[in-house]
């Protein structure tokens, strides 16, 4: 079954209603800043533009960085961020040790932070979160 790539509309609706529907994820997930516009589709969280570019300039290896209002998205890429969030990826790096990564800090910090074990582990996990979903849909769309 071949499914259209979502339009910018269901984009920004889905982006509308998982910020709605945990206020972590209206939050930067490196720093705190409200109102972030950007997000890290490798670990499902949101950025401001600032954290952006500090995760661009790791690499796409490291983290793939879209922005939330001006970019297309497919499918997987929502649902990643459907099933990862702020909340989420917190809750991860707490249980697996590394609860001090969290709190804001230099580009330094966010190079360390995202290449650390619980990072590395965070991945497949999130990847795996995406796939249950997706077993989920009748249609391979994502549904909030």
């Amino acid at each position: 079954m071949t499914v259209n790539p979502p339009t910018k509309e269901e984009i920004d609706a889905l982006f509308k209603q998982l910020k709605a529907k945990n206020s972590e994820n209206r939050i930067c997930f490196d720093c705190g800043s409200k109102n972030p516009t950007w997000s890290s589709v490798t670990y499902g969280v949101y950025l401001c533009m600032d954290c952006s570019a500090v995760h661009r300039g790791m690499g796409v290896h490291i983290s793939f960085v879209r922005s939330t209002v001006l970019d297309s998205w497919s499918w997987d890429q929502l649902r990643t961020m459907k099933v990862g969030g702020n909340a989420n990826a917190a809750a991860f790096w707490r249980q697996n040790g590394a609860g001090q990564m969290l709190s804001g800090g230099s580009a330094g910090d966010a190079k360390s932070k995202y290449t650390k074990r619980a990072a590395q582990q965070y991945k497949p996990h999130l990847a795996e979160l995406a796939e249950q979903d997706l077993l989920k849909s009748s249609d391979k769309r994502v549904h909030v």
